[in-house]
């Protein structure tokens, strides 16, 4: 790799959202020459600013700045900023804090990188209970609480038995911890008499250490407990240099098939390669017995834990021992949800947002043991883009589909994976991508921050992106009017918003252009209370057609489409789709539906309900609202009345004045001689208010 290629990757991933870019510039650096990454060190600063606070969020980001603190290899302002977000990362739930985090020194310049990073790795293994020795004051004690909150930690001193307190920013300076077992108390203990081959120290304090030590720092420590109580100076160095062997073995580590807790089994998963994290029959029962354990509400960060510790056993035995050992957790932690549909909250799902990268696919791979295809890609319709992406991949399109069909409204993130995705979409699922869709997922409010970006990326493709503009017109097509009645809706902007993407759209639009110097769309933004302009802006039926309209919408969204969906589901069980006239029939229904619910959608967001109680007709002419009395060329007479958009009943002389017929007869008056749509003259002899009947039940309420 060059600078330029370095300098392109460090670009790409202070991008928002760009994780595959961070994964990559972590196994980089890792390879790179510590030279060229040194060159790029002002961009590399850029980067720290632009990831600001997210570090202490993302594994991979707090990763990236460790171990360039570890090789010393940067060391700017912004690099010591990032460093000490990146502490908050490391460190476990029950000492992380700002105050612990400070006492690191991150932005302290007498204290180095490097042994920043040594006080950090320090920090991740302190505990309860954990054996500590002060290296300058040559006493051993037992560490009895640790207190985040004022960052000290509270130690019994085995010489006097009294307590005493130690600024943690002092302990990581003066202290080394050590795991409390027998093997240390007889350490501690060690007189004259029992004194055992230097092999032996040097090998146990290795073992028991809370962190690396070091060589020099083993021998320290020895030293300063032997000397003088036990050797002189001389006796020491030639005792520690004999070649004498070690007197025991290594204690067996314990597997993470034994943990007891979530925190121990992902302490033991940490250092384990892939081919290492394997269950038998045994483990896996001892794994489904913890994981049936865990309690509901836990905090953020356990739930984090538990994530990780789920994604990093993905591969640890076939998919049937899996769904055994993970069933568990459906329905008893919020991101396994006992049921996926709209009333999933996503503040329940935002681990998966905040899951890193490389941890993705094991996790997905345990979700898909525990949900159908089809939940899968419902469970996708709550997450935020970074996810989608990845999922949408592992789904088929009807999977993508038949779940974009449940959805009452589309989510930003959706909408964007949609349009990011159009050349490789069929039309059924970019018709999706409606103004009143991006209406709706612009005026949710109070979005996880791990869903924002996509509703402000979705925004600004609305503001400024032609192409999208011009995309959004298309699949309107000739409705102009649900166009400005879907902006109208956009509760988070001002009116001065609206009014500038209207005409913005207008550029690309000869017929919304029309729409808006007739007046009509100025009324409809001014949101004006006047009843007849009102009648002019859309369509006007009555109280009760109107009711029935949502009555079937809402009949197609929570009874049709549920059981359409369970049908599909049915029917591929049946086997080979191409031979499958169950799922051909059901997949026919769920078209109809499809387009039958997007009518409605339209017509209840466009159609003006009117209660004829109160409508005042104009008897003068033929008009809404009227009845008719008609004399044909024979001296037949017959009586219409004329009513709503969706009010006409034929066997009823019930005419819609949106018909041809209803059209040509409105405006007529008294005496005046009428040519019918099948070319028959009439001659209008009366003009009437609706019968008493007729208007009660047009504006019935039931």
């Amino acid at each position: 790799m060059n600078g330029h290629e370095l300098d392109d990757l460090i670009v790409a991933a202070a991008q928002t959202d760009n994780d595959a870019a961070v994964e990559q510039l972590y196994k980089t650096i890792k390879t790179a020459d510590v030279k060229l990454i040194k060159e790029s060190a002002s961009n590399f600063d850029i980067l720290f600013d632009a990831w600001d606070e997210s570090i202490y969020k993302d594994d991979t980001k707090a990763a990236i700045c460790l171990y360039l603190a570890e090789k010393s290899i940067l060391d700017s302002s912004a690099f010591r900023i990032a460093l000490h977000s990146a502490i908050r990362k490391f460190l476990p739930p029950y000492i992380s804090s700002p105050g612990v985090a400070k006492a690191v020194g991150a932005r302290e310049q007498s204290i180095s990188v490097s042994d920043i990073a040594a006080r950090i790795r320090k920090l991740q293994h302190l505990k309860t209970n954990a054996y500590v020795y002060q290296f300058e004051s040559k006493i051993w004690g037992r560490v009895t609480n640790i207190d985040k909150v004022v960052a000290s930690i509270a130690v019994a001193s085995f010489n006097s038995g009294g307590q005493i307190s130690i600024p943690i920013a002092n302990a990581l300076n003066n202290c080394y911890f050590f795991e409390p077992n027998m093997e240390m108390t007889n350490i501690i203990a060690t007189s004259k008499r029992t004194v055992k081959a230097a092999a032996y120290y040097r090998e146990k304090l290795n073992q028991n250490a809370l962190g690396d030590l070091s060589e020099t720092k083993n021998r320290e420590i020895i030293q300063h407990m032997f000397v003088p109580a036990i050797f002189s100076n001389e006796e020491f160095t030639a005792w520690w240099n004999s070649a004498a062997p070690a007197v025991s073995t290594a204690p067996k580590q314990r597997s993470f098939q034994d943990a007891r807790s979530i925190l121990e089994l992902q302490t033991l998963l940490k250092n384990l390669t892939p081919e290492q994290v394997k269950v038998d029959a045994e483990g896996a029962a001892k794994l489904t017995k913890l994981f049936s354990n865990v309690r509901q509400g836990l905090a953020p960060k356990d739930l984090e834990m538990l994530a990780g510790c789920v994604a990093e056993l993905a591969d640890c035995a076939d998919d049937e021992t899996l769904k055994g050992i993970f069933s568990v957790l459906r329905g008893k932690v919020p991101f396994f949800p006992s049921e996926i549909g709209n009333a999933v909250t996503l503040k329940n799902l935002e681990i998966w947002g905040r899951l890193p990268v490389r941890l993705f696919p094991g996790f997905l791979k345990i979700a898909a043991l525990l949900y159908s295809k089809l939940e899968i890609a419902k469970l996708a319709m709550n997450l935020p883009l970074r996810c989608i992406n990845i999922i949408f991949e592992t789904l088929t399109m009807d999977d993508i589909s038949d779940a974009l069909f449940t959805e009452e409204h589309l989510s930003s993130d959706i909408i964007m994976n949609i349009w990011k995705n159009k050349n490789k979409y069929p039309v059924e699922i970019k018709n999706f991508i409606t103004m009143a869709n991006i209406a709706y997922a612009l005026s949710i409010e109070g979005l996880p921050k791990e869903w924002t970006a996509a509703q402000r990326e979705l925004k600004k493709h609305l503001f400024e992106k032609a192409d999208f503009q011009k995309f959004v017109l298309e699949n309107a097509g000739s409705n102009i009017p649900s166009i400005i009645s879907s902006i109208q809706r956009m509760r988070n902007m001002a009116p001065g918003e609206c009014q500038s993407l209207l005409v913005k759209l207008s550029r690309h639009s000869e017929a919304l252009t029309a729409h808006i110097e007739s007046g009509e769309g100025k009324k409809l933004m001014a949101n004006q209370n006047d009843q007849s302009s009102k009648q002019k802006e859309a369509p006007m039926t009555s109280k009760s057609s109107y009711k029935a309209l949502i009555a079937e919408l809402e009949d197609i969204v929570k009874v049709q489409v549920p059981e359409n969906n369970k049908a599909i589901e049915i029917a591929r069980g049946f086997g080979d789709f191409r031979e499958n006239a169950e799922y051909d029939a059901a997949k026919e229904r769920r078209r109809f539906l499809q387009r039958r619910r997007s009518e409605l959608e339209t017509l209840v967001a466009t159609v003006q309900p009117i209660d004829f109680n109160e409508f005042k007709a104009d008897t003068s002419k033929v008009s809404m609202g009227t009845s008719v009395s008609l004399k044909t060329a024979d001296g037949t007479g017959k009586v219409y009345c004329i009513v709503g958009a969706w009010d006409g009943n034929p066997d009823r002389n019930l005419v819609s004045y949106k018909t041809k017929f209803g059209e040509t007869l409105l405006g007529a008056k008294i005496g005046d001689t009428v040519t019918l749509p099948d070319g028959a003259n009439v001659t209008v002899t009366a003009i009437d208010t609706l019968p008493a009947e007729l208007i009660k039940e047009l504006s019935s309420d039931e």
